[in-house]
């Protein structure tokens, strides 16, 4: 495989605008792999924040590509030759949607916290230089969308100001609030703030089945990985088809793409995958990846025939206490409006998407198309699925 393969001749963007105080090359790529160099600067860039990490989206790229799609990783460099800036972009076209612009990892993965990458002190540059880039090498395009973004992302506000500024039609659009927990010192003083009932039960669980030996926790490796995925699997579609859900394994794509990706995060030592077994039956399942002094909880399952032990707060409990022990600050619960979150005393983090409309008469007439499809979504939602959200609510509460 091709590798760094720029799709098209570089473009100098000059310090035309007062915010740029050096001349920077604007590069697309179309072809990436892990033994490029690109990759290592790119994972430089992204640091600590593992959803826009090349390891994560690349992954996903590989199993989510459409037949048409195309790579756009576009790179901002500055007069040295240095990444100051990375948009891990693709290209699709629909019928309904025309030419679009996402983000790698948008879709049913759920990568919370996608955004343009830019060097700290260098946010200003890297924007005012898509701004400038965007108009002139994706003059076709019919839209921009990227979802999952933080509400809060000042790079993603900016790049939003500037673009309205160039006469772009932009919508702030809803997204789910994803849930974050701070970290206090210790288990203790976890369990403390707990509400009086949940946390006798919590000590009364963990003095039960843990410290009598019952339920033992148990964390995947190179050798038992293979072991624990399977886990994971059997009981997220377990519990999710018992609460009439098609759970998220029922998606080939999504079920190669984790597994894959679970096989590359623990080789970077970024995977935690516990299950836990009560009497060495598998009862809980917890796949959380490590985001520097963040513990991710990303996916999990629970047993359906053993409501009496709490599988889900056996798995909850022994994630956070570990999050707690290892010095993480953060317990991050991500995307998601389930109830067990706040009850865990998890806060939540507004997230929002974005979509930006150039001002051409074709794109703003689809964009109109949409607009109206998603009016009309929304009055059948509010129709149709407040008792469907009620019951799943509930079914997560009772975990």
């Amino acid at each position: 495989m091709a590798t760094d393969c720029p799709s098209s001749d570089p473009v100098e963007i000059s310090g035309s605008l007062s915010q740029l105080a050096q001349p920077l090359r604007v590069d697309v790529v179309t072809d990436v792999d892990s033994t490029s160099s690109l990759f290592v600067e790119w994972e430089r860039l992204a640091g600590q924040r593992l959803f826009l990490a090349p390891r994560w989206l690349l992954t996903w790229w590989k199993h989510y590509r459409q037949n048409g799609s195309q790579l756009q990783i576009v790179t901002i460099r500055d007069d040295n030759g240095w990444l100051i800036g990375l948009a891990p972009w693709y290209r699709r076209h629909t019928w309904w949607g025309g030419d679009v612009i996402q983000l790698l990892g948008s879709g049913e993965v759920c990568s919370d916290y996608l955004s343009v990458l830019a060097k700290p002190g260098e946010e200003a540059h890297v924007v005012n230089a898509l701004a400038q880039y965007l108009p002139q090498q994706f003059s076709e395009i019919d839209r921009l969308y990227f979802e999952g973004l933080d509400a809060s992302d000042t790079v993603m506000h900016e790049l939003a100001r500037t673009m309205r500024d160039r006469q772009y039609e932009v919508k702030q659009l809803p997204q789910l609030d994803s849930y974050r927990l701070a970290l206090p010192a210790t288990w203790d003083e976890w369990v403390s703030q707990l509400s009086r009932s949940r946390r006798h039960r919590v000590r009364q669980l963990w003095r039960n089945q843990f410290e009598t030996g019952k339920a033992t926790i148990h964390i995947a490796d190179q050798a038992t990985l293979e072991q624990g995925f399977s886990i994971l699997v059997d009981l997220h579609q377990k519990r999710r088809n018992q609460m009439g859900q098609r759970g998220c394994f029922a998606s080939n794509r999504f079920h190669d793409f984790l597994q894959e990706a679970a096989s590359e995060h623990l080789e970077s030592a970024q995977l935690r995958l516990q299950w836990i077994e009560l009497e060495g039956r598998p009862i809980a399942v917890e796949l959380d990846l490590e985001e520097g002094d963040t513990l991710l909880h990303y996916c999990s399952g629970i047993a359906t025939d053993c409501d009496y032990a709490r599988p889900g707060w056996l798995g909850i409990t022994a994630a956070i206490r570990y999050a707690i022990d290892s010095g993480k600050a953060t317990f991050d619960f991500l995307r998601g409006d389930e109830g067990y979150k706040s009850h865990w005393r998890g806060q939540p983090v507004p997230m929002m998407n974005l979509e930006f409309v150039p001002p051409k008469f074709s794109a703003r007439l689809r964009s109109q198309f949409r607009g109206s499809v998603r009016l009309a979504k929304q009055q059948a939602k509010r129709i149709l699925q407040r008792p469907a959200k009620s019951e799943q609510t509930d079914g997560h509460s009772s975990d």
